[in-house]
């Protein structure tokens, strides 16, 4: 409760009242502010005596001054009009505050949703900031040199996409929808669903297509990198994983090249899930490793990735990845899995005896993620 002082000392009550009157009555001014209705007092002299901490003697010769301003009101409790403007005040005062307080926590929330929402785009681009550290300022003037915005529309949010140095008329925007809190980001699968750009300006001559294959159509492909990414991560998130899996892997645009179908891709991812099951393996697929069982669906040389026949410094060690490959590599070093012995512990011997490289290991952990 405030206390005017200037106003205390040249009130009526000052003039008038004895010092023991006077702290009764502050005593009670104090009381009735935490009183429910604030600014009251009951109208029952034995609980004022108690309020005023009196017996009920003493309290009935200082009665009259220590309630003086007090009304009586219509629910029958005794209100003091100076008391009760300054908790109509007080009240107003907490009301501003906390709508104050929502405001921040609503802006607070939003800017949650957007940084989500933008690190989702351009970690699918490829640019990869981390979360600790970088602030939605700089986060937001990334985004914006790399075509990515949000607007609000329709009461959703909506992230625009504009390749850098496209237009509008020619390939339009790729936008992500959705609800206030949930953050979502489809940007993939809105790819995935949207056919390529057409050209629509004018060529000189020998820039004609060339004319279409003789060759029998191939089933239905998904022809795209997102659109692979956009189904292995739905199959792990039905398996309980966290896919790593990114339209920006270059395996996935050699697989969009080879024209992989889902029922070729489902199939390899299948294969996967079993090898990882095998070696006990809880870790998620990575495209690495789904490539390995993609060329065994395709039958080798059509289905052996770019990737793989490409030179590498370090030669990648194919057995080490499928618990099949591991289990043939244990035989020809003469290791047996024994009786009881768990797939990882069986698994860390082969590759303790195979005496792989650090450079080798490295390879293993970040193209196909295999545990060592």
């Amino acid at each position: 409760m405030p206390l005017h002082t200037e106003r205390l000392l040249d009130s009526d009550m000052m003039a008038l009242s004895t010092g023991e009157e006077f702290k009764t009555a502050l005593r009670l001014w104090c009381k009735s502010w935490n009183q429910e209705p604030a600014a009251s007092l009951p109208d029952d002299d034995r609980i004022l005596a108690h309020l005023a901490g009196k017996e009920l003697a003493g309290w009935r010769k200082v009665k009259a001054m220590a309630l003086r301003g007090f009304i009586k009101c219509s629910d029958g409790r005794l209100y003091h009009p100076v008391i009760a403007q300054e908790a109509i005040n007080a009240m107003s005062r907490r009301e501003q505050h906390q709508a104050s307080k929502d405001g921040d926590n609503d802006r607070k929330r939003e800017e949650r949703e957007d940084r989500k929402l933008l690190f989702g785009a351009l970690r699918d681009i490829g640019v990869i900031l981390p979360a600790k550290g970088t602030s939605t300022s700089h986060l937001r003037k990334v985004a914006a040199s790399h075509g990515i915005q949000i607007i609000v529309t329709d009461n959703h949010k909506v992230v625009t996409v504009t390749p850098k140095g496209s237009h509008n008329e020619s390939h339009g925007v790729v936008t992500a929808k959705t609800g206030t809190g949930t953050g979502t980001y489809i940007k993939e699968e809105a790819a995935a669903a949207s056919p390529p750009p057409t050209r629509t300006h004018a060529h000189e001559a020998g820039d004609d297509p060339p004319p279409p294959s003789s060759e029998p159509s191939k089933p239905t492909s998904l022809d795209t990198p997102a659109g692979y990414a956009v189904l292995v991560r739905r199959w792990e998130k039905e398996r309980g994983k966290a896919s790593t899996v990114t339209s920006s892997d270059p395996r996935l645009l050699v697989w969009a090249q080879k024209r992989v179908t889902e029922a070729q891709l489902r199939e390899a991812y299948d294969l996967a899930v079993a090898d990882r099951e095998l070696a006990q393996d809880h870790g998620p697929i990575n495209a690495g490793f789904l490539d390995v069982f993609l060329a065994k669906v395709l039958k080798p040389p059509g289905g052996d990735s770019a990737l793989n026949r490409q030179s590498s410094a370090v030669p990648p060690k194919h057995w080490a990845v499928s618990w099949s490959g591991i289990v043939a590599k244990g035989e020809e070093l003469g290791i047996v899995q024994e009786s009881g012995e768990l797939a990882p512990t069986f698994k860390a011997r082969v590759f303790a005896a195979a005496q792989l490289s650090e450079g080798e290991k490295a390879m293993l952990r970040a193209d196909y993620g295999v545990s060592l």
